[in-house]
């Protein structure tokens, strides 16, 4: 398996095989997200109209029945009948006390499923995104070339504000769009400059510099001064092209605990070859956001919190909540830029690397170091780091202190469900580390 962070160039293969575009959502506000903002970006003159294929490709939506009659009735999924196939997956009701993340494993694992059994190349949305306009026509051309799986990184914008900047830039029409059926052709450009200054409180909590302690970190960033833009390490990537042609053995574990965003890629990479990662922003861009007031984050604060943030950068980037193929990745710098790159971009990525090296290393290097250390000296060093283990423990148990009590109480009332969540969580965080944490 090779990754790519450039173009990829193998011989060029003809399409002959569909596009699959595969969204999961309900409810009116995630369905209007994908009528006003999914759809509206995926049907501009640079995405789905500009596909070229033998045979015809897909839209597969799971969702409700009363969402897909309500989608139906539009004019922009009038106007996506025309260049592709909508299909419709029923999904269940997401049940109390189940969260909308994992509630939609159930559509993924039956569209991938799907994509597989045609052995179609795979785009995988979320109801509440926008693809950059020309995304899809790199895509195909990436495909063209013998890419079999092409990742984005991605990270979570603040709904308001980067809403209000496209609105200020003159590229999204005021108030609602309701039944509009125009596309919306954005540039990942103008798109840049309104995720890095609309940012969600989610995802200013990974800029390396924010003082406070975050127990997971899937992400570490830093601002190009005067850019408008970032250098973006990350841990959180989207499979914007997966060739279900390369993949034997389909594995869908993952979405029996977790979500797409978990091992399911990694567990599935046995037979691909050429992985393109996509490290400049003017290539192609993937904007997804949330309300400011939703799952906002304030990092914890701590005596000796900056010398702490480190470890526990470190404690997050080894456990098992991050596969090895995101370790890999996580050392490819991303530039998210709003203007044209010059000479200040390299120092910054100079920077970051320095920043990070202390605490994580690429996997080469760590196999480069040799066997693990004997026994007794492993014993040593654990004696020795007992004093910040035990600091650590007792931020996670703050940090978590909500979550803990809520857990608990699910736990003294016999739900098995919660047993079983926290069983799971403790293989992946707390046992699940690998080496080098």
């Amino acid at each position: 398996m090779s990754v790519d962070g450039q173009s990829a160039i193998f011989s060029p293969a003809a399409l002959d095989r569909p596009f699959y575009f595969i969204v999961v959502l309900w409810g009116e506000r995630f369905r209007n997200y994908c009528l006003d903002f999914c759809l509206a970006s995926a049907l501009s003159s640079g995405n789905i109209p500009a596909l070229q294929k033998s045979r015809r490709s897909k839209f597969l939506i799971a969702t409700r029945p009363e969402d897909w009659a309500a989608m139906r009735d539009t004019s922009i999924f009038r106007l996506l009948e025309n260049y592709l196939e909508p299909v419709y997956i029923e999904i269940p009701p997401c049940p109390a006390g189940r969260s909308g993340y994992q509630h939609m494993s159930i559509g993924h694992r039956i569209a991938c499923e799907m994509a597989h059994r045609d052995k179609a190349y795979a785009v995988i949305l979320t109801p509440d995104c926008m693809l950059s306009d020309g995304s899809v026509a790199r895509l195909q051309e990436l495909a063209r070339s013998g890419t079999e799986l092409v990742l984005t990184a991605a990270l979570r914008f603040g709904e308001e504000p980067f809403l209000a900047h496209l609105r200020k830039l003159g590229v999204l029409p005021e108030g609602p769009r309701g039944n509009d059926p125009a596309p919306l052709g954005i540039t990942g450009r103008q798109m840049v400059y309104a995720a890095v200054n609309g940012f969600h409180s989610e995802t200013l909590a990974y800029e390396w510099d924010a003082p406070g302690l975050m127990a997971i970190s899937p992400a570490a960033w830093w601002r190009v001064p005067g850019e408008d833009g970032i250098v973006l390490h990350s841990l959180s990537w989207a499979p914007l092209l997966l060739d279900y042609g390369a993949i034997g053995n389909h594995d869908t574990s993952t979405f029996e605990q977790w979500t797409l965003d978990g091992d399911y890629l990694y567990n599935n990479i046995k037979s691909i070859k050429h992985i393109h990662v996509v490290q400049d922003s003017d290539e192609l861009f993937l904007a997804s956001w949330g309300p400011l007031a939703e799952r906002a984050v304030t990092k914890s604060r701590f005596p000796f919190d900056k010398f702490m943030a480190g470890h526990f950068f470190k404690q997050s980037f080894y456990s098992g909540f991050f596969d090895p193929l995101k370790r890999k990745l996580f050392f490819l710098p991303v530039r998210w830029h709003s203007r044209p790159l010059n000479d200040k971009w390299s120092g910054i990525e100079a920077h970051a690397m320095s920043e990070l090296l202390p605490w994580v290393k690429p996997p080469d290097e760590v196999a480069a170091i040799g066997p693990n250390p004997a026994p007794l000296r492993r014993i040593w060093s654990a004696i020795a780091n007992l004093p910040l283990s035990a600091l650590r423990s007792l931020a996670y148990v703050w940090i978590f202190r909500r979550r803990i009590g809520q857990l608990l109480g699910r736990m003294l009332r016999g739900d098995r469900n919660t047993f079983s969540r926290i069983a799971w969580f403790a293989r992946s965080f707390v046992f699940g580390a690998g080496r080098g944490s």
